[in-house]
């Protein structure tokens, strides 16, 4: 057990490390202004300060890595698979930041890669990473994963709901994916199919508390 936990935590700090070294590189070579956010399309539309742009995101991939590390130690679960989950489920986030930050910085080097193949790969990749984490919720708890009123009441609801969420996710990313295809909506597909596999959970969970009998 200590071992994984080790390897968990290895890679939350090899993250951070190379979020700052990555910017640490920028820094010196990149223009005085580059992009912080893009249009629905994933091209830029609004661009800041270099010192502002560069640092801007490993910031808030510390801040986002302690934030979540102590809310998991507060709210978290005692069970030992659960808080594992979550702590790989951190883990998952800051590395999507990451590759948020790569996208950024290419984009101000003049070199930015192929948004329409870069963003749905990325997306998928995190929301994959979702799929194989889901199942690995093992116990209710007050912070992380498909916290409806019926899989708060029901454990059976609860197992069975994460257990088919691998699927629902692993859908998700196959939507995403399809984006790539429409660059014109390429931020859409990525967004709906989120939510759209959020939304199929909670209705998920709720029909599973139904075939348990407690909704006549």
């Amino acid at each position: 057990m200590t071992q994984i936990m080790e390897t968990h935590r290895i890679a939350f700090y090899t993250i951070i490390a190379a979020s700052l070294l990555f910017a640490a590189i920028l820094y010196p070579i990149a223009p005085e202004t580059v992009p912080v956010h893009w249009n629905i399309a994933g091209e830029p539309d609004a661009w800041s300060d270099a010192h502002i742009g560069i640092l801007s995101i490993p910031i808030i991939i510390i801040a986002t890595g302690l934030v979540l590390s102590l809310l998991s130690r507060v709210f978290g679960s005692g069970d030992t698979k659960t808080r594992r989950a979550f702590g790989w489920f951190i883990t998952l986030v800051l590395a999507l930041l990451l590759g948020i930050q790569v996208f950024a910085g290419l984009w101000a080097l003049g070199h930015p890669p192929p948004v329409e193949f870069y963003l749905p790969i990325l997306f998928a990749l995190f929301y994959l990473g979702i799929s194989i984490l889901l199942p690995r919720l093992r116990k209710q708890n007050k912070l992380a994963g498909i916290r409806t009123p019926w899989t708060m009441k029901s454990e059976v609801v609860w197992t069975r709901t994460h257990l088919k969420g691998r699927r629902v996710f692993q859908v998700a990313a196959g939507i995403t994916l399809i984006g790539a295809f429409y660059p014109e909506y390429l931020l859409l597909f990525v967004i709906a199919s989120a939510i759209g596999a959020l939304i199929w959970l909670v209705l998920v969970s709720y029909l599973e508390f139904k075939k348990l009998g407690e909704i006549p």
